[in-house]
């Protein structure tokens, strides 16, 4: 009794509140989760994994230059554009994921799994150990109620079964939201910002760190900075977009 009761409550509410797509409003049908199809198929990729020497990769290199790092450096792609040229879909799903009247963390979720569908062919994912979530602060953690690039982790182990680690990798300071930040703002926002927990555990380890989008790098570079020092560990990195004009 108590299950048919539970799905005659479930109709009723997917009839008066149907499930609609964060973009473009249009009902979801069965199979789909926070975004259609229509509107997947419509973010503009930037085919990174398939292209040599692409952005993400020049943009490490410089920092690694520049800041005279020895980093075990792999690969890193973005799925793609975030701009307001090529990008307005994607910054248009993120941001109401995050910040809308509704935060909906399914939609960092279903936009790693099509990510993963579309990168499972290439190298990306070859011989990475455990998929990495930037960490929020657990105050800005409280606040948001999820973070989103362990959602974005979700999608991409809910196709590939890598194991996702959120214990390691932590974040020691609550910094400010970089949105509005200009390039050396951001570099010094994100200071001494991480830490490792248990490094010993990563040794020999290629880790794929994942983030929503990536901006000047400097996030994901701290992170970085925190596993050099351990021996063997490789590093790849994910994002969803890419904010590059």
């Amino acid at each position: 009794m108590s299950s048919i009761l539970s799905t005659c409550s479930r109709a009723i509410l997917e009839v008066l509140f149907p499930s609609c797509c964060v973009a473009c409003g249009h009902k979801l049908v069965q199979g789909e989760q926070a975004i259609c199809s229509s509107c997947l198929n419509a973010i503009v990729r930037t085919e990174h994994m398939f292209l040599p020497d692409n952005g993400i990769d020049m943009l490490f290199a410089d920092w690694i230059k520049k800041e005279h790092r020895t980093i075990h450096y792999e690969h890193g792609v973005a799925f793609a554009f975030y701009n307001r040229e090529r990008g307005q879909l994607l910054r248009s799903l993120i941001e109401r994921g995050k910040f809308g009247t509704f935060p909906n963390p399914m939609v960092f979720h279903e936009l790693g799994r099509v990510a993963a569908m579309d990168y499972l062919d290439s190298e990306l994912f070859d011989d990475v150990d455990v998929l990495v979530p930037v960490p929020l602060h657990p105050r800005r953690l409280r606040q948001r109620g999820f973070n989103q690039a362990e959602y974005i982790c979700k999608g991409l182990h809910s196709i590939t079964k890598i194991p996702i680690d959120t214990s390691h990798l932590v974040r020691t300071k609550n910094n400010p939201n970089q949105s509005r930040s200009n390039f050396d703002k951001r570099h010094e926002n994100v200071l001494d910002l991480f830490a490792m927990r248990y490094p010993e555990e990563w040794k020999n380890k290629h880790i794929l760190l994942v983030d929503d989008v990536i901006t000047s790098g400097a996030t994901l570079f701290e992170c970085m900075k925190q596993m050099t020092p351990i021996r063997g560990c490789r590093i790849s990195v994910f994002a969803l977009g890419w904010a590059h004009n």
